[in-house]
């Protein structure tokens, strides 16, 4: 029987509680078999702060007990940029039999038509996108468009492959920009992030 793997990839810079309150509802609401999270090696879109020794350690802090998640460091390990569909087309050698269902915010969906062989991409995976505040998708663009063509209503109705369900869910308005600002003026991070990467940036003095 196939099972049903998420693969949920960012740059974490840091990882926040936005990230881990997605997917610890993703895991509740869908039968995900495994969600692989994956920090971005040299992202093509934007840069890192922190080194990704760093956001591999606080990705891995930050879903610790949590059987269902893996931390998948194939991105941080390749050599030059981290492209989407290099990492699906290597997962999906590895889950021949499996369902695999890509996560992202509305925010990174919003900007798919820029990805590199983007519409190769989406013909390979499934797309879950998480809505996200402030974030709608522009009704006047492509990637709207794209929506209204290959959108489907849930997750069980994913049977084979290019095709797109909006899921809707009550994220923390969180960002990894704000969790750096605050800590650039030394204020507290409490309710951003969880206490072990809280410890981890002060200890390394990251973002200071």
């Amino acid at each position: 029987m196939s099972k049903l793997i998420g693969v949920f990839g960012g740059t974490f810079d840091p990882v926040h509680n936005g990230h881990t309150q997605i997917i610890l509802n993703l895991i509740k609401d869908i039968p995900f078999s495994e969600i692989k999270v994956i920090p971005n090696g040299t992202p093509p879109h934007r840069s890192s702060v922190g080194s990704v020794n760093d956001r591999l350690q606080m990705v891995s802090l930050a879903f610790k007990g949590q059987d269902k998640v893996t931390i998948d460091d194939r991105e941080i390990k390749r050599e030059g940029f981290s492209y989407a569909i290099d990492t699906a087309k290597e997962i999906l050698d590895e889950h021949e039999e499996d369902r695999l269902v890509w996560i992202m915010g509305s925010d990174a969906f919003s900007g798919i038509d820029s990805w590199y062989k983007w519409e190769e991409f989406l013909k390979l995976v499934n797309i879950l996108v998480v809505t996200r505040p402030h974030a709608e998708i522009n009704k006047d663009s492509r990637v709207w468009q794209l929506v209204q063509e290959i959108e489907i209503d849930n997750i069980a109705s994913f049977k084979g492959t290019g095709k797109i369900v909006i899921h809707k869910i009550n994220p923390i308005n969180i960002s990894s920009t704000q969790v750096r600002k605050d800590v650039s003026l030394g204020k507290n991070l409490d309710n951003l992030v969880i206490d072990e990467v809280s410890d981890y940036i002060d200890e390394g003095k990251l973002y200071t």
